[in-house]
């Protein structure tokens, strides 16, 4: 659905460029394309948790990303309105934006949610903090103006979103330098359940996922060999049937 509706608003500003005319329709509907765009890649990455551990905080931020582009196309295409009405929808949209880029940046960093290594760990859970009160206060100085023009609120806004920026660039580095040890990984192709399952197990007997499959493995392979033994005849031939 969100990959249709990218398409359409990308046929529909194609075609205006092309063919429509210029003005206040050209200008709307090209609008109205870098938004459903926008908002579509929000989306997106909150869904690349999908069938992870924190998958339900993906369907939501894919649900705060939809909720934000209606306020965006409302602003976009309402024609009347009162002050009070115009005041709100601003606050509506700003507001959105924060929180579905704030959430669709924690829903990416949230991917290394599975990682063993202890300075990953601290390293996400701080960033996840430092990236939420800093939504919190943006969205704050949004709606309340005794916030925003706190002499404070600046500098805290300002201190805290170079700390998210820190995290959220510094962590997936680690992440990409610092792998898992094979003692604690397990292929990132396998389903969420099992590999979870897998490194519960390994943990609690001590021992690495290679390890706690290796009987299995070898069982399986010994089967095998023996099947192959039964059909072979007398002299490492395969019998045949006689008519």
């Amino acid at each position: 659905m969100i990959v249709v509706s990218f398409v359409v608003a990308a046929g529909a500003g194609i075609a205006v460029l092309l063919i429509g005319p210029e003005g206040d329709l050209m200008s709307r509907v090209l609008v109205t394309t870098l938004i459903v765009g926008g908002f579509s890649v929000g989306a997106l990455s909150c869904l690349a948790l999908w069938a992870r551990p924190a998958h339900s905080f993906g369907v939501a931020g894919a649900g705060v990303n939809a909720a934000s582009a209606v306020v965006a196309l409302i602003s976009v295409w309402a024609e009347q309105g009162s002050d009070d009405f115009w005041r709100i929808l601003s606050r509506l949209l700003v507001s959105g934006l924060i929180i579905s880029a704030a959430w669709a940046l924690a829903a990416l960093m949230l991917l290394l949610s599975q990682r063993h290594r202890p300075i990953i760990r601290i390293g996400l859970a701080a960033t996840l903090v430092a990236l939420s009160v800093t939504t919190a206060l943006a969205v704050a100085g949004v709606w309340w103006e005794a916030i925003a023009d706190a002499e404070i609120y600046p500098r805290a806004l300002g201190t805290l979103g170079i700390l998210s920026a820190l995290g959220v660039v510094v962590v997936p580095v680690l992440a990409l330098l610092l792998r898992d040890s094979p003692a604690i990984s397990v292929p990132q192709d396998f389903p969420a359940d099992i590999a979870n399952h897998l490194l519960k197990t390994a943990r609690r007997r001590g021992v690495s996922v290679a390890e706690l499959v290796a009987p299995v493995l070898d069982e399986s392979i010994g089967s095998s060999n023996d099947h192959g033994r039964a059909d072979q005849g007398p002299n490492g031939t395969t019998p045949t049937l006689e008519a």
